[in-house]
């Protein structure tokens, strides 16, 4: 009769043991990622698999060579358009400064669309924008508003013809150096990646 106890006791405190680890190993686990750190995972690896730092002159005199090819650009936004806006690279920050356009799917987020966006992206915002290169397009300088020329005196306008386009995907604030807090992101890019 003592034997059958002792065992029942062994068998009920093995159950309990084994449960409870089972319970232990629950509350320790890690959870699955959500949806948002999947989406900012997918946003690291395609930032991470850009091409830095390329040659201005080399995208304007070789287009084809860099087609479709995923690139980081940065500099100032000067003006804004429907679809797209008009970055320029500051010379004293890259030795080969020009213009850029830097077309969008969706609008930038505008100051005032409280509670959405404590950050926002306007004319004269300094970002950086990975994206993927798609050719030459040109700007008719006449697009550009009297307030950006007199804003940027010292800006060519006449310099508009046959600039690197950008698809953009991601685009983070200039001061953001890890590229962790993106400003703005590719609807086409959250549809694909958000799931």
């Amino acid at each position: 009769m003592r034997a059958k106890l002792f065992l029942n006791s062994a068998i009920l405190l093995l159950v309990l043991t084994l449960s409870s680890c089972s319970i232990l190993n629950y509350l320790l686990e890690t959870p699955p990622p959500s949806k948002e750190e999947l989406l900012l995972k997918s946003l690291q690896e395609f930032v991470q698999s850009s091409l830095y730092n390329i040659n201005y002159n080399s995208l304007r005199l070789n287009p084809e060579a860099y087609e479709d090819e995923k690139i980081r650009v940065f500099g100032v936004i000067i003006e804004e358009f429907e679809n797209d806006f008009l970055l320029f690279t500051n010379p004293f920050e890259d030795n080969e400064y020009g213009f850029y356009r830097i077309k969008i799917d969706s609008p930038l987020p505008k100051q005032g669309e409280f509670p959405k966006p404590l950050k926002y992206i306007s004319r004269g915002s300094e970002v950086n924008v990975f994206g993927y290169y798609s050719g030459l397009t040109s700007i008719d300088p006449s697009k550009i508003s009297a307030e950006s020329k007199r804003l940027n005196p010292h800006i060519d306008y006449t310099r508009l013809r046959n600039i690197p386009t950008i698809e953009a995907v991601v685009i983070y604030d200039r001061a953001d150096q890890r590229f962790e807090k993106p400003v703005w992101i590719s609807q086409k890019f959250i549809n694909q990646h958000y799931k």
